[in-house]
C-alpha cells in the first residue's frame, strides 16, 4: 500500500493542479463533482468549495467599486433561441457542458466550448459574469474592473477567451486556486 501511495504522490506531483483536490475528492471526475466539494454563491452559482472565498472577495470588492458584478444569471442567447435546461454559470454539469457544446457547434463556433469532461466549469473552477449592464462584453464596466483586478483575487482570463482571439468571450475568467483539479 505505501508503494502505491508513493507512486501516486509522484505522478500527483507532476500534475499538482490535477490532482491535490482528487485527494479530497476521490470521487471527482469533470461535471460529475460531489455536492461536498462545491459551495453555492447563487442560485445559479456553485464553485469548488477553495474557490468560494476568492470569489466572494471579487464580488464584494467589485461591488463595493459601485460595478454590479456577478455570476451569470442568463443564457444570454439571442431572441428565439431556446435557452439550456438550467443556468449553471459556474460548475458546470457533464448534461450542461454537452448542451453548450452542441448549441456552439450548431452555430459554427466549436471552440467556445470544450469538449464535455475537459472544461474548466467541469472542475468549479471557472465563471461565465455578467454586470449591471447585463452580458459581459469587452467594452463594459463589469469587464474594466475583471481586467483590472481579477488577479487580484486569483482570477485570470485565458488567452484563448481574449478579445481578437478566435473564440472571444469577455464574461469567461478561472481561476487556479490551489488544490483544484
Amino acid at each position: 500500500m505505501s508503494r502505491w501511495l508513493a507512486v501516486l504522490a509522484a505522478v500527483c506531483a507532476l500534475f499538482t493542479s490535477a490532482c491535490v483536490d482528487l485527494w479530497k475528492f476521490p470521487d471527482a471526475e469533470n461535471g460529475r463533482l460531489p455536492d461536498y466539494a462545491l459551495t453555492t454563491i447563487t442560485p445559479e452559482c456553485r464553485v469548488l468549495n477553495a474557490l468560494a472565498r476568492p470569489l466572494k472577495e471579487l464580488l464584494a470588492a467589485a461591488n463595493a467599486a459601485g460595478v454590479g458584478l456577478d455570476p451569470e444569471k442568463s443564457s444570454f442567447l439571442p431572441p428565439g433561441v431556446q435557452g439550456p435546461p438550467r443556468i449553471e454559470s459556474c460548475y458546470r454539469s457533464f448534461e450542461m457542458q454537452e448542451w453548450w457544446r452542441t448549441y456552439y457547434c450548431s452555430i459554427e463556433k466549436c471552440g467556445n466550448a470544450a469538449l464535455p469532461g475537459d472544461s474548466k466549469h467541469g472542475w468549479g473552477r471557472a465563471v461565465d459574469f455578467q454586470d449591471q449592464l447585463g452580458e459581459l462584453t469587452f467594452q463594459s464596466p463589469g469587464y474594466a474592473w475583471l481586467a483590472a483586478h481579477a488577479a487580484e483575487f486569483g482570477f485570470y482570463q485565458p488567452d484563448s477567451v481574449q478579445q481578437g482571439s478566435p473564440n472571444e468571450e469577455a464574461w469567461h475568467w478561472e481561476h487556479d486556486v490551489e488544490g483544484a483539479p
